[in-house]
């Protein structure tokens, strides 16, 4: 069985490069799961496998300097207008969000 999956358009502050990494997505407890593995794409391409060692739920207003420069490499105003270009149909005020940490296997 293949692992799911989890694609990024570009490697944000090269975190893709580190051992372990962070990534920013829409709240969603089907897909994303504690020990779960996951095949981790740049564009579709593969680049590896990471299991997901925790989860933390954060909202839009609580994007600070360390959540957007840790995982993006961006201030917090700009990592907040990314997201605001990549959901433009979604209330980014109310949206949940996880706040993923994990580890390269």
């Amino acid at each position: 069985m293949n692992p799911q999956t989890i694609n990024f358009s570009t490697n944000w502050n090269n975190k893709l490069d580190c051992k372990c990494f962070t990534t920013i997505r829409l709240k969603n407890e089907k897909k994303y799961q504690h020990n779960k593995v996951y095949g981790i794409y740049i564009n579709k391409k593969p680049v590896k496998k990471a299991e997901i060692i925790d989860i933390k739920t954060i909202f839009f207003n609580q994007i600070n300097e360390y959540i957007a420069m840790l995982d993006t490499g961006y201030s917090a105003h700009e990592a907040k207008e990314i997201l605001k270009k990549m959901y433009p149909n979604i209330n980014l005020e109310t949206q949940p969000f996880s706040f993923i940490l994990l580890k390269t296997i």
